[in-house]
This record gives structure tokens, sequence and C-alpha cells, in this order.
């Protein structure tokens, strides 16, 4: 069971904490608010109310015991720089810490972050993608600049085996799956001769530029 330490429990630490706890993981949830802090008594493994900017008490916690940290610290950028780099000279394995800006994610790997996030720019980015390209439903952007994307299958697709629109040889992009919109099944790795419907989801992997070719 991987174990995780969710330090400040605002809407996106108190999410993270909900989620990973009923993906069966072990979770301690943190925060300096009791307010806070309750809520989470019945869903996380241990509810600590504590000020995690003491370092006291981070050598207290057994660092190297997690397997990940998440540091939400809302508005406090000096808090979360802190925990962070208290965090990393512990010994923590893998940080995860949420930036309230571009320059504040830049301090926080400087600092020991394993990744800075900004969620608001990354979902921003993601529906902007979603709205420009018509057919796109979602996309995640993976490293080299590849992307996996779920598509609705252009017109000219319906009524066609994989085969014949030859996606890996025309757009360089491969299939990986394919979601029935309407029953709700997945077929992962479809071969050639899968047909496609109206209400199909294609979920690929190819770079932005050549998933864009695809409408």
């Amino acid at each position: 069971m991987k174990n995780f330490a969710i330090i400040g429990l605002g809407n996106f630490g108190a999410t993270v904490a909900r989620e990973l706890s009923e993906l069966g993981c072990r979770v301690t949830a943190i925060d300096s608010d009791k307010a806070k802090v309750q809520p989470l008594n019945d869903v996380a493994h241990l509810a600590i109310l504590a000020d995690a900017t003491d370092r006291s008490f981070l050598q207290n916690l057994e660092v190297d015991s997690y397997d990940c940290f998440v540091v939400s610290t809302g508005k406090d950028s000096h808090a979360a720089i802190l925990i962070t780099l208290h965090l990393k000279e512990l010994g923590a394995k893998k940080i995860i810490v949420k930036a309230n800006s571009s320059d504040h994610a830049r301090i926080l790997t400087k600092v020991g972050a394993t990744e800075a996030v900004i969620p608001e720019k990354q979902m921003a980015e993601r529906l902007s993608h979603s709205l420009a390209k018509p057919n796109l439903i979602d996309s995640l952007p993976l490293t080299g600049g590849f992307y996996v994307a779920e598509l609705a299958p252009p017109e000219d697709f319906v009524g066609k085996q994989l085969l014949e629109v030859q996606l890996r040889s025309r757009y360089h992009v491969q299939v990986i799956a394919v979601k029935d919109g309407a029953g709700g099944s997945v077929t992962f790795a479809p071969g050639g001769e899968f047909r496609f419907k109206k209400s199909d989801i294609l979920v690929v992997l190819g770079k932005e530029t050549d998933i864009e070719k695809i409408k």
C-alpha cells in the first residue's frame, strides 16, 4: 500500500486526500486549521492538526517512510517554499507542490520540489485546446512533445476500419484504445479490423501537431 502525506487541506489538498484514500492508499492529512482537519478524520488514515513549517514536526513524522508528499498551502507561497525545503533536507522521496505562479513554481523546484503544478493554468490550457479544436475532447501532455488525447472520430472515419484510415502511416498517431460513448465499453489496442462508430471516442498517442491533423 502506498503511503502519502498531504500538507494543506484546502479544496485542492482535501480533494487529493479523499481521492487517494478511495484508491486504497494510506493517507496522512495535515493542516494547521482545525476546521480543515476535522472533515478528513473519517477519510484519512491519520488527520493531524499541526504547523508543517515547523521542521521539528516534520522530523518526527519520519519523512522517508512516505512514498510522496503533496504540499498545498493556498496563497501562502512562503510556507510552501519552507515546507518543501525542509522535506527535501529530511530525505523525502517525492514532493509534489501546488504553485501559485510560474515564478513560484521555479523557486519550488530550485529548493527541492520533484514537481510544481499550477492546476488553474493547466486546466485553462486543456480547456482552451478542447475549445479551439472541434473534435478534441481532452488531452494530456507528456515529455518530448507527445500527447495522449481523446478525440471524436471525424465523419469520414465512421463506418471504416482502423486499417483503412491509416492513422499510423498518414498521421503518425497511435490508437491506444477506443471508448464506446454509448455503451461505456473500452477496446484496448484495437486491431486493424476495428470499425469506427459515430459514438466512439479515440484515445490516441502522438505529437500535438500530428493529432491536430485528424479532423
